[in-house]
């Protein structure tokens, strides 16, 4: 299911766009949801995880670059497209944001049909490249035993493991897992999907990672902060910022 956005501030734009959208999505009879807002504000205060968003670029308050970058910050991989009346703000919403593509105001049925194209193309094909991880995890039963079974996981939903009492935390958004591993054959083998250690108790995905201010890490969508060793600090910071690059 796309969880999709439209915001403007303009109410005929939004209803024209999202009259568009929907008789696209419902052509191709693939399921969906759909937000429309009015504000910046109004759209960044809800902290969905969007698929895409129509963003405005002239709003007053927050405008459609600043919020275009707040977007990216809470999920690298929203695909935005701005809707503008003004040609001189695409360089920005290009350089700033690394949109993925711009519509010229007045909005056609014709141009947002071929980028909506293009987005439904893009976005599975990075949902078949998704890769799957499983490991052993612990559960209580409904009868108060402990039983270990295979569990698949997809790498973008872990946000961390943590050591924790000789076993490892998997942490989810919503969930979390305990399995028994050593952290140290862990930090290797996830490695590969872009998780580095920020501490000795902790291996993050860097996909996830919002910020990083002094020795703290500040998620997305979780909300949680984990601590950065000093120790660790200046190669944690260089290993992000190569990924950062290379998601750009």
């Amino acid at each position: 299911m796309l969880t999709i956005a439209i915001c403007d501030n303009n109410t005929k734009d939004s209803k024209k766009i999202e009259a568009i959208v929907k008789g696209y999505m419902d052509t191709k009879c693939m399921s969906y949801r759909m937000y429309c807002y009015n504000s910046g504000e109004e759209l960044l205060a809800f902290r969905i995880k969007f698929d895409l968003v129509f963003l405005d670029i002239a709003m007053d308050g927050i405008n459609g670059i600043q919020a275009g970058r707040k977007l990216r910050e809470m999920n690298r991989n929203v695909k935005i497209v701005y809707t503008t009346s003004y040609q001189q703000y695409c360089i920005q919403a290009v350089n700033k944001v690394h949109a993925f593509a711009y519509l010229e105001k007045p909005v056609t049925k014709e141009k947002a049909e071929y980028q909506l194209n293009e987005i439904i193309q893009y976005i599975k094909e990075e949902k078949e490249k998704m890769k799957t991880i499983n490991f052993e995890v612990v559960e209580i039963t409904e009868e108060g035993k402990l039983e270990t079974r295979i569990k698949n996981f997809e790498v973008n939903d872990i946000y961390y493991f943590e050591y924790l009492n000789r076993k490892i935390k998997i942490r989810l958004e919503q969930e979390e897992y305990f399995f028994v591993y050593s952290m140290k054959e862990l930090a290797q083998k996830m490695k590969l999907y872009d998780f580095t250690v920020c501490h000795q108790c902790y291996l993050v995905n860097l996909r996830h990672v919002k910020k990083i201010k002094g020795y703290e890490v500040f998620l997305d969508g979780s909300n949680e902060v984990l601590p950065v060793s000093q120790k660790k600090s200046a190669e944690f910071r260089k290993k992000l910022n190569q990924f950062i690059h290379s998601s750009l």
